[in-house]
């Protein structure tokens, strides 16, 4: 089961990448390396594989989805967030934000292995293989350094960008143009997509690495992303072509059913699997940083940076807790809630759960009694406010029993007069007497407003669960063995190709064929019984005529909620389209109150300002 991790371990051992206290002024430990261990065919191997390990630090890790999903329309910080100024945009969100730094410095990290890589690879007095190797090769780094690229300009915007290896000692850094991020970006993609043969690294064997198709599809989403910035024609269409090749392959396939892409059965051999970041509870799976590389960055309620190295920690982000409920015990089959992120209103109101199989593909909504001792009780429950005066305790049940209903969370409004509330608790917790379950509902779940709900003592740990990365796998329920996931982080997705294609077809004037070759097929498969036509009906959308931005924006966030895709969506509306949509649709009121144009990109650390020379050309990002 996938070979490549084999290749991932021996970069643990490294030292030959930058090993960062101040990032530019750090003396850099490759050059000997360039000279005499990369030009050889081992060396050349690891440094490859150093440059994919970049990739650990953001896709399925609480680093990334910090910077990737909350903060933004469909989620808001959860209970348990340690960093919830990050999502309130306020002052405490600057420049010594220890996440940024993390970022930052493995980003970087990455990008100086890539042009490495390409340095020796590019030359062919020193590369260590054949030309069709050496090709295939330099696509894969060429490809990995326009996705690191990618992920530093759209969160800081236009700051250094790295061509060349390091060869000493650098002490100032330049800045360049968002425009010259995009032509690199673009030129790398190009390269690997010209040069990456059809059957290359398509082997089981070559499992996670980059193949043509990756490089199609990643290439597609960089010229929609561009083709969004600059109203690009050629761009848009060029977006559509490689969408419709990647679709037009045959190697993929949209499931029947939705909650089939997120089976953890089918997490080796998924059929709308284009390109993931391997994942497992082995050591291949971890980065491999020094425990103490972050410690110094860290504010005293950071969680410390490596707590959770290693495997697919997306189970552990996204759940609710559930075990603080009388008759729940946290167990494996029910997770590890770490309540991180809540989803917004506008999230849950964008799924039509009659029609479109993804909502309760995507979210867990009920939860069974798992727990014997905490489950039975008799009435009346002592330390419950049951308002005996509209209440008739003869609703419900005496006790729980395994396996009934012990947690139901509804779209549904319930009638105040069914409803105990947990005054014990002293949260927005009620029990249904008359279905004999915990229940919560609309309105008690968010204000009126649609921001969330945040009364009482357990605010924002209960909300409907996003489901996709639950891991049953996991050794145990709590501590060692508990946190990393065995699932592989998928970076894209067949569906995606379908919807970008869609898109720039819409933009160029075809909307037509947007609806029907792209949208009436994806819709087919994320519908109840195939009926497509009635899901988009369902949406507004009749013909392509009917479609808008909201819609692929809406789409958009039914289809990749949890993803790591939406701030990335947001970015490329334009500033002041992002800002509006922030201002309507975040989880909380001082996000809507704070959230500005300076915001659209994020705090340079300060531990980089500090370290340049030249302090008066590169400067901190405006307004932080």
């Amino acid at each position: 089961m996938k070979a490549y991790k084999i290749i991932l371990q021996v970069m643990v051992a490294l030292t030959l990448i930058t090993s960062c206290e101040n990032f530019l002024e750090e003396e850099y430990k490759g050059g000997m390396a360039t000279e005499t261990y990369y030009p050889t065919p081992d060396g050349m191997e690891n440094l490859v594989a150093a440059c994919y390990a970049t990739s650990k630090i953001w896709f399925a890790k609480e680093e990334g989805y910090d910077f990737s999903e909350p903060g933004t329309d469909i989620y808001d910080y959860g209970q348990q967030h340690p960093q919830q100024y990050q999502y309130t945009y306020t002052s405490d969100f600057n420049a010594t934000n220890s996440r940024l730094v993390i970022l930052w410095i493995e980003f970087y990290k990455g990008i100086n292995a890539c042009n490495d890589a390409i340095d020796v690879l590019s030359d062919p007095e020193r590369t260590p293989f054949d030309e069709t190797k050496t090709r295939t090769r330099l696509s894969e780094v060429r490809f990995l350094r326009a996705l690191y690229n990618w992920l530093i300009v759209e969160t800081w915007g236009g700051v250094e960008l790295r061509t060349e290896p390091i060869t000493g000692v650098v002490k100032t850094a330049t800045r360049s143009s968002v425009e010259d991020f995009y032509k690199l970006i673009l030129e790398d993609l190009d390269y690997a997509v010209a040069n990456l043969g059809d059957d290359v690294n398509t082997a089981a064997e070559d499992y996670g690495r980059v193949n043509k198709l990756a490089a199609l599809a990643f290439r597609a989403r960089m010229r929609l992303t561009w083709a969004s910035y600059t109203n690009n024609n050629a761009l848009y269409t060029g977006a559509a072509e490689d969408a419709a090749a990647v679709i037009a392959s045959g190697k993929f396939s949209l499931y029947d059913n939705y909650a089939d892409v997120w089976d953890i059965n089918n997490r080796d051999n998924n059929q709308e699997n284009i390109w993931a970041i391997n994942y497992s509870r082995s050591t291949y799976a971890l980065l491999g940083v020094p425990t103490s590389e972050y410690t110094k960055y860290q504010r005293p309620s950071d969680k410390p940076w490596d707590e959770r190295e290693g495997g697919h920690h997306g189970h552990l982000m996204f759940g609710m807790q559930y075990d603080v409920f009388p008759g729940m015990t946290r167990d494996i089959e029910n997770g590890r809630p770490f309540r991180r992120y809540s989803p917004t209103k506008y999230l849950i109101d964008a799924f039509h759960e009659d029609v479109d199989e993804r909502f309760y593909g995507s979210f867990k909504t009920t939860w069974y009694s798992n727990a014997a001792l905490l489950a039975k009780y008799s009435w009346p429950v002592v330390g419950y406010d049951y308002h005996a005066d509209t209440l008739d305790p003869l609703y419900g049940k005496p006790f729980f029993e395994i396996g009934d209903t012990a947690i139901h969370l509804t779209k549904a409004t319930y009638p105040d007069n069914i409803l105990v509330r947990s005054a014990d608790l002293a949260a927005n917790y009620y029990f249904n007497l008359e279905k004999g379950y915990w229940v919560l509902d609309y309105p008690r779940m968010f204000n009126a407003d649609g921001t969330i709900n945040d009364f009482g003592a357990y605010n924002r740990n209960v909300f409907f669960e996003l489901h996709k990365f639950y891991d049953n796998t996991r050794p145990a329920a709590t501590d060692a063995g508990s946190q990393n996931g065995i699932r592989d982080a998928m970076v894209m997705r067949i569906s995606e190709m379908y919807l970008i294609a869609a898109e720039a077809l819409w933009k160029t004037g075809q909307a037509a064929s947007a609806y029907n070759d792209y949208l009436m097929p994806l819709a087919d498969k994320r519908s109840y019984n195939g009926n497509g036509a009635a899901m988009l009906a369902s949406y507004g959308i009749n013909s392509g005529s009917d479609l808008t931005m909201d819609y692929f924006l809406d789409e958009r966030a039914r289809e990749f909620c949890g993803e790591q895709l939406r701030w990335f969506d947001l970015k490329r509306l334009g500033t002041d389209a992002m800002v509006a949509r922030i201002k309507q649709y975040a989880g909380n009121a001082l996000a809507r109150e704070n959230f500005d144009a300076h915001f659209t990109v994020r705090p340079i650390p300060q531990v980089q300002l500090d370290a340049v020379t030249n302090k008066d050309e590169f400067t901190q990002n405006p307004g932080y």
